[in-house]
């Protein structure tokens, strides 16, 4: 029994977060002025924030300034090398949820990786806020972008298709084998 071969998946979800993270940012930065604030809803707003982030998630290393900036880089890079490869073995690309979680990942890892050559950060401007009130909301998340997210839901996706892809059981595995389940 053949199996399917999802690797233009991985590639049409990897293209797909690159270019939408890109434009985003584009957008962001030609058409608000920097330090303007947008409130898209009561829980989403959008920011042209005068920096750009040279940490990562949370702004995890950013006070090390252009150091962070450029170990960022060399992780993304090795990351994303080791998903692509990984992405060509065959038990990977024949799995359509591993495909889009690695493309998901690749994509964003790279959309940031560009703007961190670009631009010596990350430029994030989503921020999402939590009502406590009839009018007050509290911010829940650290001001991100679309890669950010984009990462995390392959991780998330990656975690599920691990843990739900078990289809083999052991007794399954030994039926073309000439050895009984009592000789193993």
């Amino acid at each position: 029994m053949g199996r399917h071969n999802w690797q233009w998946l991985f590639w049409l979800v990897a293209l797909g977060v690159f270019i939408l993270d890109w434009y985003t940012k584009e957008l962001v930065a030609t058409q608000l002025s920097v330090g303007e604030e947008v409130r898209l809803t009561a829980v989403c707003r959008i920011y042209h924030l005068p920096q750009v982030n040279r940490g990562a998630f949370l702004a995890l290393g950013d006070r090390w300034g252009e150091r962070a900036n450029w170990f960022f880089m060399a992780v993304t890079g090795i990351v994303a090398g080791l998903l692509l490869f990984l992405h060509t073995r065959p038990g990977v690309k024949a799995n359509p949820w591993l495909s889009a979680g690695m493309g998901l990942i690749v994509g964003g890892a790279t959309g940031n990786f560009l703007d961190r050559l670009r631009f010596g950060g990350v430029r994030d401007f989503v921020q999402l806020f939590l009502p406590v009130g009839s009018s007050d909301f509290i911010p829940v998340t650290a001001i991100f972008n679309l890669a950010d997210s984009a990462v995390i839901a392959g991780a998330g996706l990656l975690l599920v298709a691990s843990w739900w892809g078990q289809t083999e059981t052991p007794t399954s595995s030994l039926a073309g084998s000439e050895q009984s389940p009592a000789q193993v």
